[in-house]
């Protein structure tokens, strides 16, 4: 019986949890893919799965807001439960499939954009990793340049997913040990080529913008940035928002940690930026004394909401959105 099941299995018996005077979800996503596509690297959900996220919502009354709709109603003192959806990175299909099945269930969101590698057309890491894998006619990965003691077969998706997953820790490093990687890695697999960058263009986040979705910052060059020292965490923070700030004329006022991943030094960049709330990976509830610069999230992908069958389950969804796996999951409850 794998995890689904089991989660599944337990969303039967789950009782929903009520507002307990104020209690706001955000959502954590990513792409928005279409219906049947298999990248290699799955960041992401079907449209279909979005589509039907936000009708249950709907039903649900709770409608999703953005991050800072929300934060606003729980500083208001207002009851209630809240959801806000929010999409990190800023890929063009978060504008070309999310926005218009927002528009149709008259929700809103918040975008957090990847300013920098937006503005230079410049692919994430884990695109170039994936499009090596998936472009390579090698039969087999030596491990050892990236730490592993076994060579990476690479015949068939399976296997170079399987790959994919064994390289993806090396990656947590600094920016110039990541593209030296992506240099060995392009050498042995005889792949030089990058991919066309899939984040949107300007132009096509001034449609988020006037679509009235927020628009956030998620650092200039999406960094581990408790790997960075202090003097460029806070370029990679205060560059992104002068940079949305000058392209689409709205200053941010939240952030999204790149991978959630932060320290203390992080933390102060976002406060000394003056921003209003930071969000991480971390799974919770945002309830009126959470700490505004290191917001819980929680993801919501297809496996999180796809019942034994393939089929969206929203009684597992629901639970998901309750936190009603936190345990199973080693995720310390939040009151």
């Amino acid at each position: 019986m794998n995890g689904r099941t089991v989660r599944w299995l337990m969303s039967l018996t789950h009782r929903p949890v009520g507002a307990g005077g104020g209690r706001l979800v955000v959502i954590r996503h990513h792409r928005v893919y279409a219906d049947g596509a298999i990248p290699l690297y799955r960041l992401g959900v079907a449209a279909s799965t979005l589509a039907a996220q936000l009708e249950m919502l709907r039903g649900l009354d709770r409608a999703p807001v953005t991050v800072a709709e929300g934060l606003e109603r729980l500083a208001e003192g207002r009851s209630g439960t809240w959801v806000a959806l929010s999409f990190d990175d800023g890929y063009a299909d978060g504008v070309r499939r999310a926005l218009p099945l927002l528009a149709t269930a008259e929700a809103r969101a918040t975008f957090f954009l990847t300013a920098g590698l937006i503005e230079e057309r410049r692919p994430p890491w884990w695109d170039v990793l994936a499009h090596r894998l998936e472009r390579t006619r090698a039969g087999r990965l030596p491990g050892q340049p990236f730490g592993l003691r076994l060579d990476l077969p690479l015949d068939g998706a399976p296997n170079r997913a399987r790959a994919l997953g064994a390289l993806l820790p090396a990656f947590r490093a600094p920016p110039g040990r990541q593209r030296a990687l992506l240099e060995t890695l392009g050498e042995l697999l005889e792949v030089g080529s990058d991919p066309a960058c899939e984040l949107a263009t300007w132009a096509e986040a001034e449609a988020l913008r006037d679509a009235g979705m927020e628009v956030g910052a998620h650092t200039l060059t999406h960094p581990f940035l408790s790997l960075l020292g202090p003097e460029a965490q806070r370029r990679e923070v205060e560059g992104s928002i002068t940079l949305i700030e000058r392209r689409l004329g709205v200053r941010p006022r939240g952030l999204a940690y790149p991978a959630g991943d932060h320290d203390d030094d992080s933390v102060a960049a976002a406060g000394s930026a003056g921003l209003a709330y930071a969000v991480t990976t971390r799974a919770g509830d945002v309830r009126p004394g959470t700490f505004r610069l290191a917001l819980p999230r929680r993801g919501l992908s297809d496996g999180a909401c796809l019942g034994p069958g393939g089929r969206f389950s929203r009684r597992l969804a629901r639970a998901e959105l309750d936190g009603a796996f936190d345990g199973v999951r080693g995720v310390p409850v939040t009151p």
